[in-house]
Protein backbone atom coordinates (compact mmCIF):
# COMPACT_ATOMS: atom_id res chain seq x y z
CA UNK A 1 0.00 0.00 0.00
CA UNK A 2 3.03 2.29 -0.19
CA UNK A 3 1.80 3.58 -3.55
CA UNK A 4 -1.52 4.65 -2.03
CA UNK A 5 0.25 6.42 0.82
CA UNK A 6 2.35 8.27 -1.75
CA UNK A 7 -0.74 9.14 -3.79
CA UNK A 8 -2.54 10.55 -0.77
CA UNK A 9 0.54 12.49 0.34
CA UNK A 10 0.85 14.07 -3.11
CA UNK A 11 -2.81 15.04 -3.09
CA UNK A 12 -2.45 16.67 0.33
CA UNK A 13 0.46 18.71 -1.03
CA UNK A 14 -1.66 19.89 -3.95
CA UNK A 15 -4.54 20.81 -1.61
CA UNK A 16 -2.15 22.92 0.45
CA UNK A 17 -0.98 24.60 -2.75
CA UNK A 18 -4.50 25.78 -3.65
CA UNK A 19 -3.94 29.37 -2.45
CA UNK A 20 -1.40 29.62 -5.26
CA UNK A 21 -2.85 27.32 -7.93
CA UNK A 22 -6.65 27.62 -7.68
CA UNK A 23 -7.16 30.17 -10.45
CA UNK A 24 -4.80 28.34 -12.79
CA UNK A 25 -7.58 25.72 -12.94
CA UNK A 26 -10.63 28.00 -12.70
CA UNK A 27 -13.35 27.61 -15.38
CA UNK A 28 -14.84 30.95 -14.27
CA UNK A 29 -11.57 32.74 -14.89
CA UNK A 30 -11.49 31.11 -18.32
CA UNK A 31 -14.84 32.69 -19.14
CA UNK A 32 -13.73 36.08 -17.80
CA UNK A 33 -10.72 35.93 -20.09
CA UNK A 34 -12.78 34.79 -23.08
CA UNK A 35 -15.07 37.83 -22.62
CA UNK A 36 -12.02 39.96 -23.44
CA UNK A 37 -10.59 37.60 -26.04
CA UNK A 38 -7.86 36.35 -23.70
CA UNK A 39 -6.68 32.76 -23.43
CA UNK A 40 -5.96 32.16 -19.74
CA UNK A 41 -3.85 29.53 -17.98
CA UNK A 42 -7.01 27.65 -17.03
CA UNK A 43 -8.01 27.28 -20.69
CA UNK A 44 -4.52 26.11 -21.58
CA UNK A 45 -4.81 23.57 -18.78
CA UNK A 46 -8.03 22.15 -20.26
CA UNK A 47 -6.10 21.36 -23.45
CA UNK A 48 -3.15 20.02 -21.47
CA UNK A 49 -5.41 17.72 -19.42
CA UNK A 50 -6.76 16.12 -22.61
CA UNK A 51 -3.22 15.54 -23.89
CA UNK A 52 -2.19 14.05 -20.54
CA UNK A 53 -5.21 11.73 -20.60
CA UNK A 54 -4.25 10.57 -24.09
CA UNK A 55 -1.14 9.01 -22.57
CA UNK A 56 -2.14 8.34 -18.95
CA UNK A 57 -5.94 8.39 -18.66
CA UNK A 58 -7.41 10.42 -15.81
CA UNK A 59 -4.24 10.23 -13.77
CA UNK A 60 -4.61 13.92 -12.90
CA UNK A 61 -7.88 13.09 -11.11
CA UNK A 62 -6.37 10.24 -9.14
CA UNK A 63 -3.00 11.70 -8.21
CA UNK A 64 -2.99 15.49 -8.47
CA UNK A 65 -6.44 17.11 -8.39
CA UNK A 66 -6.94 19.15 -5.18
CA UNK A 67 -10.72 18.80 -5.50
CA UNK A 68 -10.44 15.04 -5.63
CA UNK A 69 -8.20 15.10 -2.57
CA UNK A 70 -10.71 17.18 -0.60
CA UNK A 71 -13.43 14.65 -1.41
CA UNK A 72 -11.28 11.68 -0.43
CA UNK A 73 -10.39 13.30 2.89
CA UNK A 74 -14.11 13.17 3.66
CA UNK A 75 -14.42 9.41 3.01
CA UNK A 76 -14.35 8.62 6.77
CA UNK A 77 -17.41 10.86 7.20
CA UNK A 78 -19.34 9.41 4.25
CA UNK A 79 -17.86 6.44 2.38
CA UNK A 80 -21.08 5.60 0.55
CA UNK A 81 -20.66 4.23 -2.96
CA UNK A 82 -22.56 6.46 -5.36
CA UNK A 83 -24.45 5.61 -8.56
CA UNK A 84 -22.84 6.27 -11.91
CA UNK A 85 -24.29 5.19 -15.22
CA UNK A 86 -26.71 7.76 -16.63
CA UNK A 87 -25.92 10.14 -13.76
CA UNK A 88 -22.34 10.40 -14.99
CA UNK A 89 -23.73 12.15 -18.07
CA UNK A 90 -24.53 15.24 -16.00
CA UNK A 91 -20.95 16.49 -16.22
CA UNK A 92 -21.09 16.35 -20.02
CA UNK A 93 -24.05 18.71 -19.94
CA UNK A 94 -22.16 21.04 -17.60
CA UNK A 95 -19.14 20.98 -19.93
CA UNK A 96 -21.33 21.61 -22.99
CA UNK A 97 -22.91 24.69 -21.41
CA UNK A 98 -19.46 25.98 -20.40
CA UNK A 99 -18.14 25.43 -23.95
CA UNK A 100 -21.13 27.27 -25.43
CA UNK A 101 -20.50 30.30 -23.23
CA UNK A 102 -16.76 30.13 -23.96
CA UNK A 103 -17.34 30.15 -27.72
CA UNK A 104 -19.92 32.94 -27.49
CA UNK A 105 -17.61 35.10 -25.38
CA UNK A 106 -14.69 34.70 -27.78
CA UNK A 107 -16.96 35.54 -30.74
CA UNK A 108 -18.21 38.61 -28.87
CA UNK A 109 -14.59 39.68 -28.26
CA UNK A 110 -13.68 39.26 -31.91
CA UNK A 111 -11.77 36.01 -31.49
CA UNK A 112 -8.58 35.20 -29.62
CA UNK A 113 -6.76 38.48 -29.10
CA UNK A 114 -4.01 37.42 -26.71
CA UNK A 115 -2.64 34.65 -24.52
CA UNK A 116 -2.09 35.66 -20.88
CA UNK A 117 -1.32 32.74 -18.51
CA UNK A 118 -1.27 35.08 -15.49
CA UNK A 119 -4.51 36.86 -16.33
CA UNK A 120 -6.49 37.53 -13.14
CA UNK A 121 -3.74 36.11 -10.93
CA UNK A 122 -2.01 38.89 -9.04
CA UNK A 123 1.67 38.18 -8.51
CA UNK A 124 1.11 34.59 -9.59
CA UNK A 125 -0.91 33.85 -6.41
CA UNK A 126 -4.60 32.95 -6.72
CA UNK A 127 -5.83 34.03 -3.28
CA UNK A 128 -4.66 37.63 -3.21
CA UNK A 129 -7.93 39.55 -2.83
CA UNK A 130 -11.07 39.32 -0.64
CA UNK A 131 -13.10 38.25 -3.69
CA UNK A 132 -10.67 35.42 -4.46
CA UNK A 133 -10.94 34.17 -0.88
CA UNK A 134 -14.74 34.26 -1.12
CA UNK A 135 -14.65 32.20 -4.32
CA UNK A 136 -12.27 29.73 -2.67
CA UNK A 137 -14.51 29.17 0.35
CA UNK A 138 -17.63 28.86 -1.82
CA UNK A 139 -15.95 26.26 -4.06
CA UNK A 140 -14.48 24.24 -1.22
CA UNK A 141 -17.62 24.55 0.90
CA UNK A 142 -19.80 23.32 -1.93
CA UNK A 143 -17.53 20.34 -2.52
CA UNK A 144 -17.52 19.45 1.19
CA UNK A 145 -21.31 19.67 1.49
CA UNK A 146 -21.82 17.58 -1.64
CA UNK A 147 -19.40 14.90 -0.45
CA UNK A 148 -20.94 14.71 3.01
CA UNK A 149 -24.43 14.46 1.54
CA UNK A 150 -23.78 12.04 -1.34
CA UNK A 151 -20.64 9.94 -0.79
CA UNK A 152 -17.47 9.10 -2.70
CA UNK A 153 -16.18 11.78 -5.11
CA UNK A 154 -19.58 13.06 -6.30
CA UNK A 155 -18.15 16.17 -7.96
CA UNK A 156 -15.84 13.99 -10.07
CA UNK A 157 -18.85 12.01 -11.28
CA UNK A 158 -21.37 14.77 -11.83
CA UNK A 159 -19.84 18.24 -11.94
CA UNK A 160 -16.20 18.29 -13.05
CA UNK A 161 -15.65 20.33 -16.21
CA UNK A 162 -12.25 18.81 -16.87
CA UNK A 163 -13.40 15.19 -16.78
CA UNK A 164 -15.14 15.15 -20.21
CA UNK A 165 -12.01 16.54 -21.88
CA UNK A 166 -9.80 13.96 -20.20
CA UNK A 167 -12.24 11.20 -21.11
CA UNK A 168 -12.13 12.44 -24.72
CA UNK A 169 -8.33 12.29 -24.72
CA UNK A 170 -8.41 8.76 -23.33
CA UNK A 171 -11.09 7.71 -25.84
CA UNK A 172 -8.96 8.89 -28.78
CA UNK A 173 -6.00 6.89 -27.45
CA UNK A 174 -8.17 3.77 -27.16
CA UNK A 175 -9.46 4.14 -30.71
CA UNK A 176 -5.97 4.73 -32.12
CA UNK A 177 -4.51 1.87 -30.10
CA UNK A 178 -1.59 3.99 -28.92
CA UNK A 179 0.48 2.97 -25.86
CA UNK A 180 -1.05 4.44 -22.71
CA UNK A 181 -1.30 3.88 -19.00
CA UNK A 182 -4.10 1.39 -18.43
CA UNK A 183 -5.37 -1.35 -16.18
CA UNK A 184 -4.87 -5.02 -17.05
CA UNK A 185 -6.59 -8.01 -15.46
CA UNK A 186 -5.97 -11.75 -15.39
CA UNK A 187 -9.56 -12.75 -14.77
CA UNK A 188 -8.77 -16.44 -14.38
CA UNK A 189 -6.90 -15.66 -11.15
CA UNK A 190 -9.80 -13.70 -9.60
CA UNK A 191 -11.34 -15.19 -6.41
CA UNK A 192 -14.25 -12.72 -6.33
CA UNK A 193 -13.30 -11.21 -2.98
CA UNK A 194 -14.50 -7.88 -4.41
CA UNK A 195 -11.94 -5.87 -2.46
CA UNK A 196 -11.22 -4.01 -5.70
CA UNK A 197 -14.82 -2.86 -5.92
CA UNK A 198 -15.04 -1.98 -2.23
CA UNK A 199 -11.90 0.16 -2.38
CA UNK A 200 -12.50 2.00 -5.66
CA UNK A 201 -12.80 5.73 -4.85
CA UNK A 202 -14.96 6.19 -7.96
CA UNK A 203 -17.47 3.49 -6.93
CA UNK A 204 -16.78 1.40 -10.02
CA UNK A 205 -17.80 -2.26 -10.21
CA UNK A 206 -14.18 -3.29 -10.66
CA UNK A 207 -14.85 -6.96 -9.96
CA UNK A 208 -17.36 -7.06 -12.81
CA UNK A 209 -14.86 -5.27 -15.05
CA UNK A 210 -12.24 -7.90 -14.24
CA UNK A 211 -14.64 -10.75 -14.97
CA UNK A 212 -15.59 -9.14 -18.29
CA UNK A 213 -11.94 -8.40 -19.14
CA UNK A 214 -13.07 -4.83 -19.83
CA UNK A 215 -10.92 -2.48 -17.78
CA UNK A 216 -11.26 0.77 -19.77
CA UNK A 217 -13.97 2.57 -17.81
CA UNK A 218 -14.18 6.30 -18.61
CA UNK A 219 -14.62 6.94 -14.89
CA UNK A 220 -11.37 5.21 -13.89
CA UNK A 221 -8.91 7.73 -12.43
CA UNK A 222 -5.80 5.51 -12.60
CA UNK A 223 -5.33 5.68 -8.83
CA UNK A 224 -4.32 1.98 -8.70
CA UNK A 225 -6.27 1.38 -5.48
CA UNK A 226 -7.71 -1.81 -6.99
CA UNK A 227 -4.23 -2.94 -7.99
CA UNK A 228 -2.78 -2.47 -4.52
CA UNK A 229 -5.64 -4.09 -2.60
CA UNK A 230 -5.94 -7.26 -4.72
CA UNK A 231 -4.63 -10.25 -2.71
CA UNK A 232 -4.00 -12.33 -5.84
CA UNK A 233 -2.38 -9.59 -7.94
CA UNK A 234 -5.04 -10.03 -10.59
CA UNK A 235 -4.97 -6.36 -11.63
CA UNK A 236 -1.96 -4.39 -12.81
CA UNK A 237 -1.36 -0.86 -14.08
CA UNK A 238 1.13 -0.34 -16.89
CA UNK A 239 1.67 1.16 -20.34
CA UNK A 240 0.11 -0.86 -23.13
CA UNK A 241 -1.46 -0.37 -26.55
CA UNK A 242 -4.03 -3.12 -25.98
CA UNK A 243 -7.61 -2.12 -26.70
CA UNK A 244 -10.60 -3.22 -24.67
CA UNK A 245 -13.40 -4.27 -26.97
CA UNK A 246 -16.08 -4.95 -24.37
CA UNK A 247 -18.41 -2.33 -23.08
CA UNK A 248 -18.26 -1.59 -19.34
Amino acid sequence: MKRQNLRKALMVVFVLSLPVTMFYLSPLLTLQGAWKGIVTSSLLFVALSAVLAFFAGRVFCGWICPGGAVQEVLFPANDRRIPGGKYDLIKYGVAAVWLAFLAAFFVRAGGILSVAPLYGIEGGVSLATPVSYLMFYIAMGGMVVLSLAVGRRPFCHYGCLLAPFMIAGKYVAIKLGTPRLRLHAESEKCIDCKLCTKNCPMSLEVNAMVRASAMDSPECISCAACVDVCPKKVISLSFSSAVSTKKE
